[in-house]
């Protein structure tokens, strides 16, 4: 017998396995412990179609537009009406959406109940004492609905829930107020996993682990006991109170000595990941012909710059920010085995940082393996183009960069680690082979200075032939986040969750605080934002219009010259041929320097001759004029991208 099934509901990528069940699946394997995933977010899929499936994934996932379909479902008239969903959280979100994109979006909740019966029968649900649930990617309320649904078929099946949801207080919360979940894991879960599993299957009574947070069985789950309760919310008398009554854990204080203690340490003793059953359920989609297939993996956990300073906005790692990297063999290794076994050659890594390890270690071992893997990596933008080569000569095909923004001072404000001027100089570099480059430009950051966005908005018409940010808007305090935890200390006013919460979960106020992991704000100093960044995001805009339709390069003409061809609107000619000392300099200048730089390197090339540090300023700021350069962080930085043939 398989006695342990997790389930994979919408709305999760269908590019891409889910790796942490899949790790656990693996754990288990180790142990003699039979595990079956399912993927019902393909089934899902198939109803509503790939285009609408990934319209809800991608497009609704801040405004938790996934979970308020099947909330709809789940709470049954509890919820405020979709006129309110509308008009207070979509059209805030995108003033763009139109009344039809918000019709259409609502007529998707036709689909919930008949997916969920087929769901129910798909599965011989008495095969499987044990069920777990990912609750990551707009999947808490999915996987809440299909819970209710198996607990009310056999009450004797044990429903776990685990995944980036569930972490901390949010997972506590969870199982306070939704009576169908037995155990909540509340961070990694690769250690206390298997030891509860088998717990649970000797029928013995389960010492819980740190880490994870269970209701106690003889609590008496029945189908009575789950009508009495009814949903959360609905006032039966079952639901947060008898969840509080029968907490394992009474106190449910989550902190990060219990994180420490769950926390994987030995990254290389991890199993490889077993994605059989990803790849055996896409081979029987009728989608597959459109879904090109991706592997997911992982080299490290954490964040090595977090560890030292927390980027002020960013709720990542949640209280497991400890960073830890795998060893470059054994990185390897899993690659190799990957791609031997699924015949993927495309891969994207979960990691929220590249090792900087790795240009010595990884990188080059990947290289010499010779997978013919393209993957895609979430790197920090204080890089070196040397760097930047050896990513792309490992297989780099697709870069996440954490650009943020393009001020210095608001860098320096978040704690990012980077100038502006690196975030600049990293983004060419990643634009000029024309590869996939994700990067997000945000504003709204308490204590920026308005006169910035002036620069800013100067700046942005002469990078139009850059990678276009896929995302433009204010930035948001996080749960985990120091945004979230000392709101004060960065001018933050009136942190309370995302008004989208509200439309998936009935429930007070001080409940949603626990369950939320998005939050508004005020600013304390009374700020309106739009007042002074609104030109920006609509020059950004611009670009992402514009995105892959012009082009500024440079090529070795047959003279020697170097030839500038122009396409961006701002372009003062199509074509500028720059020779002798001007092209030496233009060509220095593809890392940013100073003006003192450049005149040494100018007396260098030009040692025949008296070199004017005020001409050469002349020269410099006539480029910038002229939109070939940028100035910025008291540095010049070439704009032009090296033509597609150059090394």
């Amino acid at each position: 017998m398989t006695p342990v099934l997790i389930v994979n509901m919408p709305f999760s990528n269908l590019r891409w396995p889910n790796l942490g069940p899949s790790l656990l699946k693996a754990g288990l394997a180790r142990r003699g412990i039979g595990c079956d995933m399912a993927y019902f977010n393909f089934d899902f899929a198939e109803r509503v179609g790939l285009d609408d499936y990934y319209w809800i994934a991608d497009d609704f996932a801040f405004v938790l537009g996934g979970e308020r379909l099947f909330a709809k479902h789940y709470f049954d008239g509890l919820l405020p009406g979709d006129e309110g969903y509308f008009r207070q959280v979509l059209k805030k979100s995108d003033p763009r959406i139109s009344d039809d994109e918000g019709r259409q979006y609502a007529a998707l909740g036709r689909h919930v109940a008949g997916f969920l019966d087929q769901c129910l029968d798909a599965v011989d649900w008495s095969r499987y004492p044990i069920v777990g649930f990912a609750a990551t990617f707009q999947q808490t309320m999915p996987s809440l609905c299909l819970a209710r649904r198996i607990k009310t078929r056999r009450p004797e099946t044990v429903i776990v829930f685990g995944g980036a949801a569930c972490e901390g207080e949010m997972g506590i919360e969870l199982l306070r107020q939704f009576p169908e979940i037995d155990y909540v894991f509340l961070g990694e879960a690769d250690l206390t996993f298997p030891p509860v599993v088998q717990q649970i299957l000797v029928g013995q009574p389960v010492q819980l682990p740190p880490g994870v947070v269970g209701r106690q069985l003889h609590a008496g789950w029945d189908k009575a006991a789950l009508a009495a309760a009814g949903p959360p919310g609905s006032g039966g008398t079952g639901g947060p109170a008898l969840a509080h009554a029968s907490l394992s854990h009474p106190t449910c204080n989550w902190s990060p000595i219990e994180s420490d203690l769950t926390m994987v340490r030995d990254m290389d003793g991890l199993p490889f990941p077993d994605f059989d059953d990803y790849f055996r359920r896409l081979s029987t989609s009728p989608l597959a012909a459109r879904i090109e297939p991706l592997l997911f993996f992982e080299t490290a956990r954490g964040c090595w710059w977090g560890q030292k300073h927390h980027c002020a906005f960013c709720g990542l790692n949640g209280s497991s920010m400890t960073f830890r990297s795998k060893s470059a063999d054994r990185a390897v290794d899993e690659l190799r085995y990957l791609v031997d076994r699924y015949q993927v050659r495309r891969a994207c890594a979960a990691d929220n940082i590249l090792d900087h390890r790795y240009f010595n270690t990884f990188l080059p071992r990947l290289i010499e393996a010779r997978l013919g893997l393209k993957f895609v990596y979430e790197l920090k933008t204080n890089l070196t183009r040397k760097q930047v080569q050896t990513l792309l000569a490992a297989g780099l095909g697709a870069a996440q960069l954490g650009v943020e923004t393009l001020i210095t001072p608001v860098l320096k404000i978040i704690d990012k680690g980077a100038t502006g001027l690196q975030n600049l100089q990293t983004l060419k570099w990643f634009s000029e082979p024309g590869i996939e480059v994700k990067w997000n430009l945000l504003y709204g950051f308490a204590g920026e200075d308005p006169a910035d966005y002036a620069w800013l908005l100067r700046l942005l018409p002469s990078l139009y032939h850059l990678a276009a940010p896929i995302a433009v808007g204010q930035v948001r305090p996080d749960r985990f986040s120091p945004f979230f935890r000392a709101p004060a200390a960065y001018g933050l006013a009136n942190l309370r969750p995302h008004g989208a919460f509200p439309y998936v979960y009935p429930f007070p106020q001080e409940v949603l605080a626990r369950m939320a992991y998005y939050f508004e704000h005020d600013f304390a100093d009374g700020r309106r934002v739009l007042d002074y960044a609104a030109a920006v995001v609509e020059a950004a805009e611009t670009w992402q219009r514009l995105d892959g339709t012009v082009s500024f390069r440079h090529h070795d003409g047959p003279d020697g010259a170097l030839v500038l061809h122009d396409t961006r609107p701002c372009a003062v000619s199509f074509q500028r041929r720059l020779t002798g000392l001007d092209r030496e300099i233009y060509l220095f200048c593809d890392t940013g320097r100073s003006l003192e730089a450049i005149v040494r390197h100018a007396a260098g090339y030009a040692s025949a001759r008296c070199v004017d540090p005020a001409s050469i300023r002349r020269l410099l700021d006539g480029w910038v004029a002229d939109r070939l350069m940028a100035y910025l962080d008291d540095r010049y930085l070439s704009l032009a991208l090296r033509g597609l043939s150059q090394p």
